[in-house]
C-alpha cells in the first residue's frame, strides 16, 4: 500500500473530517484525488455493502447517510403543481436544528399530495417563510432504487386497479336488473340477452343481464317450441327492467316509503316492456290475465279488459275463456261509439278482433265460428264471406277452408238447400269428420226445423228422416268419435232426436273415459243427457265423474243438481252457505223454473258479479220478458253474457214481432236461446192486464231434446199467466141507465169475487192455446203459494 499523501482538491476530508479513518483506500484515494464528491460517495456505498460487521461498518454507515457533506453546486431546480398534483419537495429539518440550518431535501413526483416517484436530493436551506433556499444537489440515497421499485410496482398495481375498478364499473353500468311476469294460463320460456328463465303462470322470475352492442330483447316462446309467441326490444334507460309477457298481468308502480323523493302516485304499466323509476316499487294488482280482464271491467276500463284478453286468445291455442273476453269487452268499446259514425269506424275494435281470429286460428273451428258470429253481429258478413272465399282459393285442397266458406255463404242451415250443399261438400271430402258431422248438422237442423217436409221426403214403410240422420251419424262416431265438447252435443241430439236413448248415453259414457274431459259443462251435459234418456237407458252414473275438488264445493254441487233437473235446492240450504253470491246464484236460476215472478223482480237488483255467472238461457228468459214488458232492465242483461250480446237483437226481434216467422239470424241461434224466445214469444198482454198465452208451445220439447230451462220453465211460466188471470176480477158490463138494487148488487159482487168462476175463462185464454195440460200448482207454504198468488 503506498504511503503517499492523498490529494483532496475538493476539500471532502475538511468537510468530513472522519474519512481519513478509512484511509489507505486505493479507491476511496482515487476519488478523493480527482474532486468528485458523488464518487467518494460511492465507493463509500459499495464498501458498505461487503464490510463485515464492527466499527468501521458503522463509520461507514454513518457516512453514507450524511449526504449533505457530499453536496456538489447545481441550479436550483424547478418545483410546482396543483392541488397537489405535479413536483414538490419532500423533507424537513431534523428535530431540534436551528431555524435556519441546512438539511436534505428530495424532490418527489406526487398525485393528489402522494408521493408517487422520488427524483433527486438536494441540500437546502428555509426560514420558515421564504421559499426553500437550494445549496446544492447531494448524491442519491442508497433506497432510492428501491424506492422507486417499489413505487413502479405500486403505479403498476393501482393502475391495474383503476383499470379493473374502471371495468368493473363499466360492467355495473352495463348490467340491468329485470323482472319477468307472466300472466298467462301456461308456463312460458323466456331470454333476455344471455339469461334465460321458465316462468310458471302467475308469477315472476328476477336477474340480471348485460347491456351488449345491440338492442335488449325479449324473447318468449312455449316451452319446447320453437315458435316465438313475442320479441320484445326493452328500454335500457333504467337500473330496473321490467317485462310483462303479453302485457297481461295487471301491474302498478308505487312509490317506495322508504324513498322520500319519490312521486306520490302511483301509475299503471300496461306494457310489455318497461322501467321502474327511482323511487318506485312493483306493485302486482293480478297476476293472472283472468283477474286481470276482471279488475279491467270492474273498474269500467272495457278497452284494457279487451287488450288484456285478446292478447291471451292470439296466442294460447283453444282458450274460450280469453276468445269470448275479449269478445264481449271489445263488444262493449264498440257499443260506446257514437251510432251516426259509419260501420267502419263505428265496430273497428270488433271487426280487427275477428280478423285476428281469422287469420291466426285457420285449423280451429271454433275460433272462426266465432269470428264469424262477430262478423255477422256488426253486418259484415259479406267481407267475411270474401276472406274466407280468398282462403278456400288459396288452399284449394283444404276441407276446413271449404267448411269456412260455406258455413259464411247462403244457404243457411235449415233449409232443403243447405243439406244439398253440405252434402256437395261430403262427397268432395269423404275423409274430413268436421265436414261429415256438418252434413249430418244440416240434415239435423232441416228436420228440426220443417218436420212435414222431411216426412213427405220419407219412403212409405222405411225409417224416418231423423232415424235416417242417426244411422249416418252412428258409424261415424265409431271411426271419428266426437274430440269437442260441441261436436259431442251435437251427436247427442240426434241420437235422442231419434229416440236412440242407448246410444247417446253411450257416446257420453265414452267421452267421458278420459278424467281429462270432465269439466263442468261435461257434466252438466251427461247429466241432462241421463235425465232426458231415462235411468233405464243411462249406462253410467254422472256423479262417479264428479272430481273431489268439485265435490267439496256445497254451492256447486247445488247448481249442478239444478241445471241438470235433478232436484231443486231449498232454502234451508241456500241459507247454509257461506257465500251471498252463490246464494243468490242458486236462488234466480231457482226461481226461473218455480216462481217466474220473483225472479224479476230479484234480477232488477243482483249486481253484474251474480247475473253474469247465470246460465245463458236463464238470462235469456229474464231479459226477453223484461223486454217484453218495456222494462230497461233487460238491457242491462243482455250486456253480461257474450252469447246474449251476439243474439241481442235477432232474439228481441223475435219476441216483438206480431207474425212469430223466424228469420235466418234467429235460426242461426243455439237452441236454448231460441227456445227462450219462443216461449216468451207466446205471451201476450191481455186487455185485463195479464198475460195470456197465444201459441202452442208443444214444440218446445221437440227441439231441446236434453230438456233445457225453458222446456222445464214453461210449465211455471203458464202457470204464473193462469194464476194472474184467476186473480184478475172481471167488471160485468150492463146496459145503459140500469139502476143496480138489492139482489142484483149482491148477485154482482159474487161473480165478481168468484175466483173458481173464472176457471173457464182462464183455461181458454191460457191453457187451451198452448195444447198443453194445466200445469201442476205449487205447494202451499206458510207465506202462501210458491208463485205469489193467493190460496
Amino acid at each position: 500500500m503506498s504511503l503517499a499523501p492523498v490529494t483532496d482538491p475538493s476539500g471532502l476530508l475538511e468537510r468530513a473530517p472522519r474519512l481519513a479513518d478509512l484511509l489507505p483506500d486505493a479507491a476511496l484515494s482515487e476519488a478523493l484525488s480527482r474532486g468528485d464528491a458523488w464518487a467518494v460517495h460511492a465507493v463509500l456505498s459499495r464498501r458498505l455493502e461487503t464490510e463485515p460487521p464492527g466499527p468501521t461498518r458503522e463509520l461507514l454507515a454513518a457516512l453514507v447517510k450524511d449526504r449533505g457533506a457530499f453536496v456538489i453546486a447545481s441550479r436550483p431546480p424547478d418545483t410546482s403543481s396543483v392541488l397537489g398534483t405535479g413536483v414538490r419537495w419532500k423533507g424537513s429539518p431534523p428535530r431540534g436544528a436551528a431555524p435556519d440550518a441546512p438539511f436534505v431535501a428530495e424532490r418527489t413526483v406526487t398525485v393528489l399530495g402522494v408521493p408517487v416517484w422520488p427524483l433527486d436530493g438536494y441540500l437546502v436551506r428555509s426560514d420558515g417563510k421564504a421559499p426553500l433556499q437550494v445549496i446544492g444537489q447531494v448524491p442519491p440515497s442508497r433506497g432510492r432504487s428501491r424506492r422507486r421499485a417499489v413505487s413502479l410496482a405500486g403505479m403498476a398495481l393501482g393502475l391495474c386497479a383503476v383499470v379493473g375498478l374502471g371495468a368493473m364499473w363499466l360492467e355495473a353500468r352495463g348490467m340491468r336488473a329485470v323482472t319477468v311476469v307472466n300472466g298467462l294460463s301456461r308456463p312460458v320460456d323466456v331470454r333476455i340477452g344471455n339469461e334465460h328463465w321458465v316462468v310458471a303462470p302467475g308469477t315472476q322470475e328476477q336477474g340480471r343481464v348485460k347491456l351488449g352492442d345491440g338492442l335488449l330483447r325479449a324473447v318468449t316462446t312455449w316451452p319446447g317450441q320453437e315458435p316465438v309467441i313475442e320479441d320484445v326490444v326493452l328500454p335500457t334507460e333504467g337500473e330496473r327492467i321490467l317485462y310483462n309477457v303479453k302485457g297481461v298481468a295487471k301491474l302498478k308502480a308505487v312509490p317506495d316509503p322508504r324513498a322520500t323523493y319519490a312521486s306520490p302516485y302511483p301509475r299503471s304499466l300496461q306494457e310489455s316492456g318497461m322501467v321502474l323509476q327511482e323511487g318506485e316499487q312493483l306493485s302486482v294488482q293480478a297476476a293472472k290475465w283472468e283477474a286481470a280482464a276482471r279488475a279491467f271491467e270492474e273498474e269500467g276500463s272495457w278497452q284494457s279488459a279487451g287488450r288484456v284478453a285478446s292478447a291471451v286468445a292470439e296466442v294460447e291455442p283453444g282458450n274460450t275463456l280469453a276468445r269470448e273476453t275479449a269478445a264481449r269487452a271489445w263488444l262493449f268499446v264498440d257499443t260506446q261509439v257514437p251510432a251516426n259514425l259509419p260501420a267502419d269506424l263505428r265496430w273497428r275494435n270488433t271487426r280487427d278482433y275477428a280478423a285476428m281470429l281469422m287469420h291466426t286460428w285457420q285449423e280451429d273451428p271454433a275460433a272462426q265460428a266465432l269470428a264469424l258470429s262477430l262478423m255477422r253481429h256488426i253486418s259484415q258478413g259479406a267481407q267475411a264471406r270474401a276472406r274466407y272465399a280468398e282462403h278456400a282459393q288459396q288452399h284449394p285442397d283444404s276441407p276446413l277452408a271449404a267448411l269456412y266458406l260455406q258455413r259464411a255463404s247462403p244457404p243457411d242451415l235449415g233449409s232443403a238447400d243447405a243439406v244439398d250443399a253440405y252434402a256437395k261438400l261430403a262427397e268432395r271430402f269423404p275423409d274430413s269428420p268436421d265436414v261429415i258431422r256438418a252434413w249430418l248438422e244440416a240434415r239435423w237442423r232441416f228436420e228440426l226445423e220443417h218436420p212435414s217436409e222431411a216426412a213427405r221426403g220419407d219412403a212409405v214403410g222405411g225409417p224416418s228422416y231423423e232415424v235416417r240422420t242417426a244411422e249416418l251419424l252412428k258409424p261415424f262416431v265409431e271411426k271419428h268419435p266426437p274430440e269437442t265438447l260441441e261436436a259431442l252435443e251435437l251427436d247427442v241430439r240426434i241420437l235422442l232426436r231419434a229416440q236412440l236413448r242407448d246410444a247417446a248415453t253411450a257416446l257420453v259414457r265414452r267421452h267421458g273415459q278420459d278424467p281429462r274431459r270432465r269439466t263442468w259443462d261435461f257434466l252438466v251435459l251427461a247429466g241432462r243427457t241421463a235425465e232426458a234418456a231415462g235411468p233405464e237407458h243411462t249406462s253410467y252414473v254422472m256423479r262417479d265423474w264428479i272430481p273431489p275438488a268439485l265435490a267439496r264445493q256445497p254451492e256447486r254441487m247445488l247448481l249442478l243438481d239444478l241445471l241438470t233437473g235433478q232436484r231443486s235446492p231449498k232454502d234451508a240450504e241456500l241459507a247454509a252457505l257461506p257465500s251471498v253470491e252463490a246464494r243468490s246464484v242458486l236462488r234466480l236460476t231457482r226461481d226461473v223454473l218455480v216462481d217466474p215472478r220473483r225472479a224479476l223482480k230479484e234480477a232488477e237488483g243482483d249486481p253484474p258479479t251474480v247475473l253474469s255467472q247465470l246460465d245463458p238461457e236463464v238470462l235469456a228468459l229474464l231479459a226477453l220478458e223484461f223486454t217484453r214488458t218495456g222494462d230497461a232492465v233487460g238491457k242491462r242483461l243482455f250486456s253480461v253474457s257474450l252469447p246474449l250480446m251476439l243474439a241481442r237483437d235477432p232474439l228481441r226481434n223475435h219476441v216483438l214481432s206480431t207474425s212469430g216467422t223466424p228469420g235466418p239470424d234467429f235460426l242461426r241461434l243455439p237452441l236454448g236461446l231460441r227456445a227462450a224466445a219462443i216461449l216468451v214469444h207466446a205471451r201476450r198482454d191481455a186487455k185485463e192486464g195479464y198475460p195470456v198465452f197465444t201459441e202452442r208451445l208443444d214444440g218446445l220439447a221437440r227441439m231441446d231434446a236434453l230438456g233445457g230451462f225453458s222446456v222445464r220453465a214453461a210449465s211455471g211460466w203458464m202457470r204464473r199467466a193462469f194464476d194472474a188471470c184467476m186473480d184478475t176480477k172481471v167488471e160485468q158490463s150492463l146496459p145503459p141507465g140500469s139502476l143496480l138494487r138489492g139482489d142484483l148488487v149482491k148477485e154482482l159482487a159474487r161473480q165478481e169475487n168468484d175466483r173458481e168462476g173464472r176457471r173457464p175463462q182462464c183455461e181458454a185464454r191460457v191453457v187451451t192455446p198452448t195444447g198443453l195440460p194445466l200445469p201442476r200448482a205449487a205447494a202451499v207454504t206458510a207465506a202462501g203459494n210458491a208463485n205469489g198468488a193467493d190460496p
